[in-house]
C-alpha cells in the first residue's frame, strides 16, 4: 500500500469512527427523549439482508416511491443489537413515522402509504426471533449476491472501519472460523449476545444464505419473504423495484433512472486462490439454495 493509499485508509477509518460515535450518542440520547411514541406506526416491510449486497440502492430508490413514508434512517439495527434492543419499543417507534403522516399521506394518495426500514443483518439469529415477536405480519425482503463478491467487498468495507482488520483478505479467511467461534456458538444458543467479532469477521459466514433463509422461515411465512438475486437488480432495477412495491403493498411506479449506492471503495483484485477457496466452500450451499429457489443463479455449485 502506497503512502497516500495507507493516508487515504486511515482518513476513512475516522470518519466512520465519528459518524459510529455520533450514531451511538444519538441512540443513547433518543432512549430518554423518545417518551411514549405509540403513535408511531411499526414497518410494514424489513429489508433484512444481506450485508454488500445492494440494500442502501434499494432502499435509496424505494424513497422515490411517493407511497412510502421512510423511517429517519435506513438502518434502526434494533433487532439486532441488544444495547438498542434494551432501549425499548418506544425507542424503535420513534424513529418510524406517525399514524397521523402514513393517514394524510395514504389520504393524498388515494390508496395506503407503507413504512419500512432496512438494516441488513439476516445472518444474526436474533433478527428474526426479535422482530417475529414485535412485527409478525412484516413483509422481509432479502437481496442476495454472489457470496464470493459479496465477502471481498465485506472485507474492505470492514478495512475501512476504525478497527479495520489488519489481515490479508486469504489470512482472513483461514482465520474465520477461529475468530467467529464463540460468536457463532452464541447465535445458536443466545443470539442476543453475538459478539462484534462475529458481526465484523463474518466475510464467508454470511454469504451461507440459506442456512439464514431457513432460520427465518421458522418464524415468517415463506409468502412474507422475498427473494432478490442483486444481478436482476443491477439488471432490471424498475423492473425489481416495482415487484418489490407490489410485495410490501404499493401499487407500480416509474422510478426513471437508478444509480447504485454505497459501492465499495477498492480497486485491487482479489487473489485467486480465495476465489478458489471460496467457490469450494460455498458451493453445497449455492446448490441447497438453488434448490429452495426453483432456480439456478449461475454462482458456481
Amino acid at each position: 500500500m502506497t503512502k497516500s493509499q495507507d493516508e487515504g485508509l486511515r482518513s476513512r477509518q475516522l470518519k466512520n469512527l465519528k459518524r459510529s460515535a455520533w450514531r451511538n450518542s444519538s441512540n443513547f440520547l433518543r432512549r430518554f427523549t423518545s417518551g411514549n411514541a405509540s403513535h408511531h406506526a411499526l414497518p410494514d416491510f424489513i429489508i433484512a439482508g444481506a450485508m454488500k449486497c445492494g440494500t442502501t440502492s434499494l432502499f435509496h430508490h424505494l424513497l422515490n416511491h411517493p407511497g412510502f413514508v421512510p423511517p429517519q434512517r435506513k438502518e434502526i439495527h434494533y433487532f439486532t443489537n441488544r444495547v438498542n434492543l434494551s432501549h425499548g419499543e418506544n425507542w424503535y417507534r420513534s424513529h418510524l413515522p406517525t399514524y397521523s403522516e402514513l393517514r394524510q399521506a395514504s389520504e393524498s394518495l388515494g390508496y395506503q402509504a407503507v413504512t419500512g426500514e432496512a438494516t441488513p443483518a439476516m445472518v444474526c439469529n436474533s433478527y428474526a426471533i426479535n422482530a417475529s415477536k414485535l412485527v409478525p405480519k412484516a413483509r422481509i425482503v432479502m437481496i442476495l449476491r454472489n457470496p464470493i463478491d459479496r465477502a471481498y467487498s465485506h472485507y474492505h468495507h470492514q478495512r475501512n472501519t476504525f478497527f479495520g482488520d489488519n489481515l490479508s483478505f486469504w489470512e482472513a479467511l483461514q482465520a474465520e472460523e477461529k475468530r467467529l467461534a464463540k460468536g457463532t456458538a452464541l447465535n445458536m444458543s443466545d443470539p442476543n449476545k453475538v459478539n462484534r467479532h462475529f458481526r465484523r469477521y463474518s466475510y464467508a459466514r454470511r454469504g451461507m444464505y440459506i442456512d439464514q433463509i431457513e432460520h427465518w422461515l421458522r418464524y415468517f411465512p415463506r409468502d412474507q419473504i422475498k427473494i432478490i438475486n442483486h444481478q436482476d437488480f443491477s439488471e432490471n432495477p424498475s423492473d425489481i423495484l416495482n415487484k418489490i412495491s407490489l410485495f410490501v403493498g404499493l401499487p407500480g411506479h416509474d422510478f426513471g433512472q437508478t444509480v447504485h449506492k454505497n459501492k465499495g471503495n477498492y480497486t485491487e483484485p482479489m487473489d485467486e486462490r480465495c476465489r478458489d477457496y471460496l467457490t469450494e466452500l460455498f458451493r453445497p450451499y449455492n446448490r441447497r439454495l438453488y434448490d429452495f429457489l426453483g432456480e439456478d443463479w449461475s454462482w458456481p455449485n
